[in-house]
C-alpha cells in the first residue's frame, strides 16, 4: 500500500469535487480515495483550521502545518504539491532532502524558468519521479485525437487558434502543454497586442509555429468579461472544437454546399466528440502510482512542462520587451 500526502488544502487539492458532479474526478484528495492500493494519509497546509476541516471532509487521520512534521509522522512514499506556485520549488527541495520518492507537483513548476530547471534536474540526480499535472496529458480521449492527428486522420493541419482567460501561465499553459503533446515543438512567432506582464504572468495576443502548421494564434480574454478558454483547429478535412476548455468537444466535417455545387464548406451541425476530461485525474494517479511501483512509464515527463514553461516565459519576456 503506497501512502500519499498532500501539500495544500485547496481548490485542486480537494475543493472542485465538493462542487462537481457525483461521478467526477477533479481532485488529489478523490483520486487518491478511488485509487487501489493508495492511502491518503495526511495533509499539510498553512492554516490549521483548514488543513483540520479539510482531512474532516475527506477523512484523513493526519493534519498539520508544518511538513517535517507530517513527513516524520506520515513517512509518505508519493506527495501531492498543491500550493500556491511560489512555494513549490522550496517544496520539491525539501521533499528530496526528506527522501520522498514520488512528487506531483500541480502546475506550473515555478514562475522562474531557471528555478523549474533546477528542480527537474535535482529530482533526475536523485531519482525522485516529478510529475506536473497537466490533466489533458493523461486524458484518454484527448490522447486518442492526438493519436488521429499524427497517423493523418484529418489532413493537413491549416489553422489553429487559441482563446485564454485568466493569463498564459496558470490557464493558457494548459493549451501550449497541449498543443505541444499533439503536434511538438510550439515557438512564439510575433507578438501582436501586450495587456498585461509581469514577473509571473502575461496576458497578451501573440502567433506561434509548429512542424504542422505557421498559423496559430493566442488571444486573451479579459475574465472580467468572460472567462473563455477555447481551442479551434482548422484541418483539411473539418475543424475540431475544444469548448469549454475540453469539456464540449466537436468535429465539423466538410462537405459540398448544395447551393453552391463547385464549393467545399463545413457542415451546418457539428458532431459531439466522448470526453473523459472530468475523470482525467483518475488517470493521472493511475499512471503516476503505476510509474512508483515499476509497471508503467510515467506518461507525460517533467520535462515536457519545462518545455510548456519555456514557450510562457519566452512570452513573458517579448511582452515585457515591447512595453519597454
Amino acid at each position: 500500500m503506497l501512502k500519499a500526502l498532500i501539500i495544500g488544502c485547496g481548490n485542486v487539492a480537494g475543493g472542485y469535487d465538493l462542487l462537481g458532479a457525483e461521478r467526477e474526478v477533479w481532485t488529489h484528495a478523490k483520486a487518491y480515495q478511488l485509487t487501489p492500493g493508495v492511502e491518503l494519509v495526511g495533509v499539510v497546509d498553512s492554516h490549521a483550521r483548514v488543513a483540520r476541516a479539510f482531512a474532516a471532509t475527506w477523512n484523513v487521520p493526519f493534519s498539520t502545518t508544518n511538513l517535517e512534521i507530517a513527513l516524520r509522522k506520515t513517512k509518505p512514499d508519493v506527495v501531492s504539491i498543491c500550493s500556491p506556485t511560489n512555494t513549490h520549488v522550496l517544496i520539491i527541495k525539501e521533499l528530496c532532502r526528506a527522501g520522498v520518492r514520488a512528487i506531483l507537483c500541480e502546475k506550473p513548476i515555478a514562475y522562474d524558468l531557471r528555478a523549474a530547471e533546477e528542480v527537474v534536474e535535482l529530482c533526475e540526480k536523485q531519482g525522485v519521479l516529478l510529475g506536473i499535472n497537466y490533466q489533458r496529458d493523461w486524458d484518454k480521449q484527448s490522447n486518442r485525437l492526438r493519436d488521429a492527428i499524427r497517423q493523418g486522420e484529418f489532413g493537413r493541419t491549416e489553422l489553429i487558434r487559441v482563446f485564454y482567460s485568466k493569463g498564459l501561465v496558470h490557464s493558457g499553459s494548459h493549451f501550449v502543454s497541449l498543443l505541444n503533446r499533439w503536434f511538438g515543438d510550439l515557438k512564439v512567432k510575433r507578438m501582436l497586442s501586450t495587456f498585461a506582464s509581469d514577473r509571473e504572468e502575461v496576458k497578451a495576443d501573440f502567433t506561434a509555429t509548429c512542424p504542422a502548421t505557421n498559423r496559430i494564434i493566442f488571444q486573451s480574454i479579459p475574465e472580467q468579461t468572460y472567462v473563455l478558454n477555447e481551442v479551434e483547429i482548422l484541418f483539411e478535412r473539418g475543424r475540431l472544437e475544444l469548448k469549454q476548455g475540453g469539456l464540449d468537444v466537436r468535429w465539423t466535417d466538410r462537405h459540398y454546399d448544395p447551393l453552391l455545387p463547385k464549393d467545399i464548406a463545413l457542415a451546418q451541425k457539428s458532431k459531439r466528440l466522448p470526453i473523459s476530461l472530468p475523470r482525467a485525474m483518475l488517470e493521472v494517479l493511475r499512471n503516476f502510482t503505476a510509474t512508483v511501483r515499476g509497471t508503467e512509464k510515467l506518461q507525460s515527463a517533467p520535462r515536457a512542462a519545462l518545455q510548456t514553461l519555456r514557450f510562457c516565459a519566452r512570452v513573458r519576456t517579448l511582452a515585457q520587451n515591447s512595453h519597454a
